[in-house]
């Protein structure tokens, strides 16, 4: 005879499930890093039916600090939290427990362990109990990273653009202020489609789950014309900083083709790549792919089924110093002239561009991101003949 399934534990793990959610769907509504701490702590005691919760972030000097408490007597917290450190050792003491009855994860940002979530139990922990806390800190880890580029650095970003005059300014404050408004929405949009996909509401037919694929599709669509509009106000307030490091330019521009190529593929498109030279610049790696897969993304975007783009990297001659040259050439429709210097401007949007989607700054964040990292972009075009793009970088000084 099979075993009959434990009703009563489904339940609770449907239970601790819908809590876990209902976490996840308040965290995308806190824009400080006190709001995502306190949400955590509290909610998450809740979850593992805990008696405290704490939550310790990294400070400035590498150490951690507590950040948010729960369950914890002020007396204690005071007493054990102290200005010289030494909160990890006494941990056990701060939430009141035996070290058998303590259950702590790390949070963790880009590979990187940024603080502790950490939890007092009746119990000795189980494998579920370390899950569901490890899902938790993943949530968290997610969380703090967003207030704190969406709150703290979106501050000083506004600060410096009320600093500044013009319409140009205005419209980038306004934009990026509702961007960051938007963001959250979306997120929870986007978590429960996760939800709904995983069945947590009840089985799906394949046709729902392509509708689910869509509306998921459209919401990662606007999330990043919503990066874009960010990465123009930053650009335009001084506050987004590059981390400049010696890169092998053919191996960026290797990776971005590699992005594309489904893209090109499923338009039957011939996207090639020839290095001639393997060029060594002062850049950020990052930035640069980002360019590079805007301008490949371009070129497949509105080349013609059957069309051919090709990218090339080699090295440039110029008057004093020798330069990193990449172009991406198509076989497209071409830009008229009177259009070639007006696309690189922010918002500018052609009537050729007006059926794709878009806002009319890729190109805009592309020309000035290259011109950071001490280079130039250009465009050569002629109806009916394609286009090139082309950047230029100075290379390392021997």
């Amino acid at each position: 005879m099979s075993a009959q399934p434990d009703r009563g534990a489904e339940e609770r793990d449907l239970q601790q499930l819908r809590k876990l959610t209902e976490i996840s769907r308040a965290l995308t509504y806190t824009t400080s890093l006190e709001q995502v701490a306190r949400v955590v702590v509290e909610r998450g005691a809740g979850l593992l039916d805990a008696r405290a919760a704490v939550i310790m972030l990294s400070g400035e000097d590498g150490a951690l600090q507590v950040r948010a408490a729960y369950g914890i007597p002020e007396e204690r917290l005071t007493r054990i939290v102290a200005p010289d450190g030494g909160t990890m050792e006494r941990l056990p003491e701060l939430l009141g427990v035996t070290g058998d009855r303590l259950l702590g994860v790390p949070l963790v940002v880009g590979g990187t362990v940024t603080g502790l979530l950490a939890v007092a139990l009746d119990e000795p922990p189980t494998a579920a109990d370390e899950w569901l806390l490890s899902a938790l800190a993943d949530q968290t880890a997610v969380a703090l990273e967003q207030a704190r580029l969406g709150g703290e650095v979106r501050l000083e970003m506004e600060s410096r653009l009320r600093a500044s005059e013009g319409a140009t300014g205005a419209k980038d404050r306004a934009l990026a202020t509702l961007a960051h408004d938007i963001r959250s929405p979306l997120g929870a949009i986007d978590g429960y489609c996760w939800n709904m996909e995983d069945e947590l509401y009840g089985p799906l037919t394949e046709e729902q789950r392509k509708v689910l694929a869509r509306i998921r599709m459209s919401g990662r669509h606007l999330l990043s014309l919503l990066d874009n509009v960010m990465d123009m106000a930053r650009l335009n307030a001084g506050v987004a900083a590059l981390q400049m490091l010696p890169i092998h330019v053919a191996e960026v521009a290797r990776e971005a083709v590699d992005m594309l190529a489904p893209a090109a593929a499923g338009k039957l498109q011939s996207l090639t790549m020839t290095a001639g030279a393997d060029p060594i610049i002062d850049g950020d790696a990052a930035r640069l792919r980002q360019v590079l897969v805007n301008l490949v993304g371009n070129a497949v975007k509105f080349t013609p089924q059957s069309g051919t783009i090709s990218v090339s990297v080699s090295e440039y001659q110029g008057a004093d110093r020798t330069f990193a040259e990449v172009r991406v050439t198509d076989s497209g429709p071409g830009i008229p002239l009177a259009e070639q210097a007006a696309i690189f401007e922010a918002y500018y949007r052609s009537e050729a561009a007006a059926p794709q989607p878009g806002v009319g700054l890729g190109l805009a964040i592309s020309r000035a991101l290259v011109e950071q990292m001490g280079g130039a972009l250009m465009v050569e075009s002629e109806m009916g003949r394609g286009a090139s793009f082309t950047i230029r970088l100075p290379l390392v000084s021997p």
